[in-house]
């Protein structure tokens, strides 16, 4: 795997123009990001993602449908003061609409006997609902602490012979990772912690379906956590978008042929998601971007161009969820088939 830092910092560095100065002045941004916004989307939609990214997004209850019906807990939820809303792609789950002053959500008994996983939004659901899709065989989730998507894996898998494998390389999120397994005394998720670009070389297994939730930026997450407005400088982010490549270059070693691999990001940045799949297609010959048999909502689609770079026509199969337009995180989902 060949990944040159010189090279990505080239290709994706972005001169801000005086728009994207003033604009990123006023709602404090680093300029090349308000940059980027307006080439992908002209500047009046830029305006209306900039303007969305400060409103709050609703978290989301996720029944641990082991323990409890998910309507018994939303009986017991609403009891105690909470107004939760079904979604309706995901019908173990709920917005969480309105709470009460006391006790928080992540305080409940109902919590603590681990009746519920929360999630800061609903977007975490999507690629476990794309990638499970009429599956129930083991699964590699390669980036898996805290655990949103392992023990929702692990739920669905329940009552069958299959497992979750959660790697992850952070100790003190692996942590949070073992607590929530315990949590909601799911038995079927293995723990290991490796980085995930030497996983191939650690264990002797290899898996039909592989979720790689790739470490990044986490722009998409601005609304609850505006400190991402400054925080990865364009060299920053290029050092993330060799570590993304060459990561999700080595988990498609982990697949069986015509295994299914969901690409990840927290991020609306093409330079993570687009940029990055294109590089790896580039470099092997037995990946393909393939069109979800699911959908949800209506997403929009990948991109094929952004600036001067050119991106394959399969990209636009790419899943893309937009703050002013979803009213969720900004992400973004590539699912790959490795090919015989």
């Amino acid at each position: 795997m060949i990944t040159d830092l010189g090279e990505i910092y080239r290709d994706i560095y972005i001169e801000p123009s005086r728009i994207a100065l003033e604009l990123s002045k006023k709602y404090g941004y680093l300029p090349y990001m308000v940059q980027r916004y307006i080439d992908m989307l002209g500047e009046e939609e830029a305006l209306k993602l900039l303007e969305s990214l400060e409103k709050p997004v609703k978290p989301v209850v996720r029944t641990n449908n082991v323990l409890i019906e998910p309507s018994k807990l939303r009986r017991r939820l609403e009891n105690i003061g909470f107004k939760l809303e079904e979604i309706p792609w995901s019908p173990i789950s709920f917005w969480i609409v309105e709470s009460p002053s006391t006790p928080s959500i992540g305080a409940t008994h109902e919590y603590l006997k681990g009746y519920y996983y929360l999630h800061r939004d609903a977007t975490s659901l999507i690629p476990v609902e794309l990638l499970m899709h009429e599956y129930n065989g083991n699964v590699l989730d390669a980036c898996a602490a805290p655990g949103g998507k392992a023990t929702y894996i692990g739920q669905i898998l329940w009552g069958s012979n299959s497992f979750v494998l959660a790697n992850d390389l952070v100790l003190y999120r692996l942590r949070a990772l073992v607590g929530h397994i315990a949590r909601m005394k799911l038995n079927n998720i293995v723990v290991t912690w490796c980085d995930a670009r030497k996983l191939r070389d650690r264990i002797n297994m290899r898996f039909q379906r592989i979720l790689l939730d790739s470490p990044c930026s986490g722009e998409g997450r601005i609304s609850v956590d505006p400190g991402r407005k400054t925080r990865t400088s364009i060299l920053d982010l290029a050092i993330m978008v060799k570590r993304e490549i060459e990561l999700l270059y080595s988990v498609v070693d982990l697949a069986e042929r015509d295994g299914l691999i969901a690409y990840v990001t927290c991020s609306t940045a093409p330079e993570e998601n687009e940029y990055v799949v294109n590089k790896v297609l580039d470099q092997r010959g037995d990946l393909e971007v393939v069109e979800s048999s699911v959908r949800l909502f209506k997403y929009s689609r990948g991109l094929t161009q952004y600036r001067t770079l050119r991106f394959r026509r399969e990209l636009e199969n790419c899943i893309r969820v937009w703050p002013h337009i979803h009213g969720l995180f900004g992400y973004t989902i590539c699912l790959l088939r490795k090919r015989s």
